[in-house]
């Protein structure tokens, strides 16, 4: 069947390697677990809504945001579209990070037990490592194209003498 996830999972690029957009299903199941988990009163009082939750809740859904911009800017037409594709990628990890950090403090101040915080900072890693190596991948063009651009360039030309 020509559904969504079929079509998806037969993507690939041509060296093998997954395509960009498997980050977003995880990122979902991110979501998803985070909003759960913070809706939760057993876990996050209301005292801690305005301060902690929304904060956490904004990074998770940013993350998200961030890299399906990113995945919209196609086909690259431009230095301008590659710059931008890359700072969203970019601000995606930085995202990352600062969930994580919530996580962590979470955990600290009680919110969350060993268990929980363990799961949420793993699927965050899943996808803060996708993303990185999606990153990776998108830089690794504009590296070689710059380094073969003096080598392929002729030599110039010597004057007798």
């Amino acid at each position: 069947m020509g559904t969504r996830q079929n079509y998806q999972r037969n993507q690939r690029k041509t060296d093998g390697a997954e395509n960009p957009l498997h980050v977003l299903p995880v990122a979902s199941n991110l979501i998803d677990y985070t909003l759960n988990l913070t809706d939760n009163t057993k876990h996050f009082p209301k005292k801690v809504r305005f301060t902690l939750v929304n904060r956490i809740q904004d990074h998770v859904l940013s993350i998200y945001e961030k890299l399906l911009a990113a995945n919209e800017i196609y086909p690259i037409r431009s230095a301008e579209d590659k710059a931008r594709r890359l700072t969203l990628q970019r601000d995606a990890l930085t995202a990352c990070k600062m969930l994580l950090f919530f996580i962590e403090l979470s955990k600290k101040r009680g919110y969350i037990d060993k268990g929980t915080f363990e799961y949420w900072t793993k699927i965050t890693l899943d996808v803060k490592f996708m993303a990185a190596a999606w990153y990776k991948a998108e830089q690794a063009p504009a590296e070689k194209a710059e380094k073969a651009g003096p080598e392929g360039a002729e030599p110039p030309a010597q004057a007798e003498g």
